[in-house]
């Protein structure tokens, strides 16, 4: 390998940060336009319209996000400013808002769309209102620290939510539903896959930030892939995946 190539560099590239991170959700729209959701094969029939929809959604909105992110937040117009931070954070926690919606709509679907967001917007906030302080904590204590500091707290706080929902909340949720068990395998998969995602980017930034070494960013392009390019159809293969036995239209 060329001593002068750095993972690094080829991390921030519109190949690896951008056009790479297109190409799944892009073949998923393809799929979902010639072949709409078929409820027969929900999990939980009740969701399947929500589940179909959110799929939809997020397929376009992860394809926006490192497009507003990257060459839109590092523009000569808006770069480091207000309105760039501002992107950056709202695509982060649009992001998480995701995994909760989806685990909440196919838990409570009986629940208006209002309730069900509200729970989960309220939760997305959790991780970030607990990273600021302490992160704001630490660095107020620690001289020169890391930048990374900020994203490794902020992964492990989301890795711990996962957990303690997937364990302590789901449970508790679910009792006496007559579709636990149905519902508690797919709920958990999205949370151990998010978890996943979270973990690798936390392993990364250890790398990155404790042990000095630019492979740190190779490995950060792994979980890119699992949280941009393959959440989507993750989520809606495993929620559209068996026989269920109700007839019904297919949902758009």
């Amino acid at each position: 390998m060329d001593s002068s190539f750095s993972w690094h560099a080829a991390y921030y590239s519109d190949l690896q940060s951008l056009y790479a991170l297109w190409l799944v959700p892009l073949a998923f729209l393809a799929w979902r336009a010639a072949a709409p959701a078929d409820i027969s094969r929900a999990r939980v029939p009740e969701a399947a319209r929500f589940v179909s929809q959110l799929t939809l959604f997020f397929a376009v909105a992860t394809m926006l996000d490192p497009l507003c992110t990257g060459p839109l937040a590092n523009s000569q117009a808006i770069s480091g400013t207000f309105a760039a931070t501002l992107i950056l954070f709202f695509f982060v926690l649009l992001g998480d808002l995701r995994v909760l919606l989806l685990t909440i709509g196919v838990a409570r679907p009986e629940r208006t769309w209002r309730q069900n967001l509200g729970w989960a917007g309220g939760t997305t906030l959790v991780v970030p209102v607990a990273t600021g302080l302490i992160y704001g904590t630490l660095n107020f204590l620690i001289d020169d620290l890391h930048s990374q500091a900020l994203w490794m707290i902020y992964e492990s706080g989301f890795f711990v939510l996962c957990v303690t929902l997937s364990r302590q909340w789901l449970p508790r949720t679910l009792e006496g539903d007559p579709l636990a068990d149905t519902k508690t395998t797919y709920i958990r998969s999205i949370f151990g896959y998010s978890a996943a995602y979270y973990a690798l980017w936390l392993i990364a930034d250890v790398f990155i930030a404790v042990a000095d070494l630019d492979l740190g960013w190779a490995i950060r392009m792994v979980p890119n892939q699992l949280y941009y390019a393959f959440w989507v159809p993750f989520a809606y293969r495993g929620f559209f995946s068996v026989e269920a036995g109700v007839s019904g239209n297919a949902a758009r």
